[in-house]
Order: C-alpha cells, then sequence, then structure tokens
C-alpha cells in the first residue's frame, strides 16, 4: 500500500527525477480516467436520448442533441479532472476556488477550440473523405446481449481527446498550479537538512 500511495501522491522518498515521472504517469492515468468518464457520459447520452432536432449556429446546420450531449460530458469531466489533478499530479494546497475557476476557465478554451471547433472540423473531413454519415459503424462488438457499434463518429471523438489531453495539461501546469502552491517533498527534505546542519554546527 505504501508504493501505491506513493506513486498516487508522491513522497518523500523519491527523487527529483523520480518526482517528475511520476507526475507524468499520474496525468496519463488521470486523463484516462477523465477521457473514460466523458465517453461513458458520452455514448450513455447519445444511447439513452433519442429526440434530436437542427439548430442554426453560425450559419451551419447543427444537431442540438450533439451540443447538450457535449457541454453535459464536459462539465462533469472537468469536476474529475479538477480533484484528479489536484490531488494526484500537482497536489496542489492552494484556494480551490480560485483553482477550480482557472481550471474551467482554461477547459472552456480547450472545449471551444477543440471539443467543438476541431471535433466539427473532423466530423466534416469524415464525412467529406468517406462520403458516409458520422454513425456509420466501422466494427460491431457483441458484449453479452448488448451490442456496440463503434461509428466514425466515435472514431473522431478518440483522436481528438489525444489533442485535448496533451492541450489540458500544458494550460493546467501553466495557468493553474501555481508552483508555490504545491508540495515538494525535495524541498522539504532539504529545509530538513539545512536546519540540521544548523543546528549540529551551532551545538559544535
Amino acid at each position: 500500500m505504501g508504493i501505491i500511495k506513493t506513486i498516487i501522491v508522491g513522497g518523500e522518498g523519491l527523487t527529483e527525477k523520480q518526482e517528475k515521472i511520476r507526475k507524468l504517469f499520474m496525468y496519463l492515468v488521470s486523463g484516462c480516467l477523465t477521457t473514460a468518464v466523458n465517453w461513458i457520459c458520452y455514448v450513455a447520452f447519445d444511447k439513452l436520448v433519442k429526440a434530436d432536432m437542427m439548430v442554426d449556429l453560425f450559419g451551419k446546420e447543427v444537431s442540438l442533441k450533439f451540443i447538450i450531449n457535449q457541454i453535459v460530458c464536459w462539465i462533469i469531466a472537468v469536476l474529475v479532472a479538477y480533484f484528479l489533478n489536484r490531488v494526484t499530479v500537482f497536489r496542489s494546497k492552494g484556494s480551490v476556488l480560485r483553482e477550480l475557476l482557472t481550471f474551467a476557465g482554461a477547459r472552456v478554451l480547450s472545449f471551444l477550440v477543440l471539443e467543438i471547433g476541431l471535433y466539427s472540423l473532423m466530423i466534416w473531413a469524415c464525412v467529406s473523405i468517406t462520403g458516409l454519415p458520422i454513425n456509420t459503424p466501422m466494427a460491431v462488438w457483441q458484449i453479452f446481449a448488448w451490442s456496440f457499434a463503434f461509428t466514425y463518429e466515435y472514431l473522431c471523438k478518440l483522436i481528438n481527446s489525444v489533442f485535448i489531453m496533451i492541450a489540458n495539461y500544458v494550460m493546467s501546469k501553466v495557468m493553474v498550479f501555481k508552483k508555490k502552491d504545491m508540495v515538494d517533498y525535495n524541498a522539504e527534505d532539504k529545509k530538513t537538512a539545512e536546519a540540521s546542519s544548523g543546528k549540529e554546527a551551532a551545538d559544535a
């Protein structure tokens, strides 16, 4: 349990290089968990909500169901991602309100540019290249009594998720989690060592 805890939240036994590797690993884990949550919500909404209508958005016909689905999944994924990043990746002790608002702001940017903008562009490109509707199955898996069709739409979302994960890490590191708020075990060890050295020198 001690090793698992060290991997998840860090520890005094890690060197600076090991801590960087741990952070990267935990970000990938957090990203995968967040992506999984996003996917589960997206597919569940897509399968459970049948009603849909087309709306005019910037002169183009867009599915209202698609927009609402993206927004709902985004809100849930942002909350999951923030707390995973705060606790396991950046180990921040800063203000939750400030970080959450900044984190949400950064995710709004990535949502508009990547989850809506780039994703819509990828869907358009896929339809233009293949000449097939986005709900055309690429593969169909039978899981017990449940059949799941992996469509072109899901392929575009999977590729888009990679771009989102990279962009979100950069913005979290630069904009959200301040270095002064992060728990640095190496810095604490140095202070303890310096204090001990000072005390020994004084005693001598």
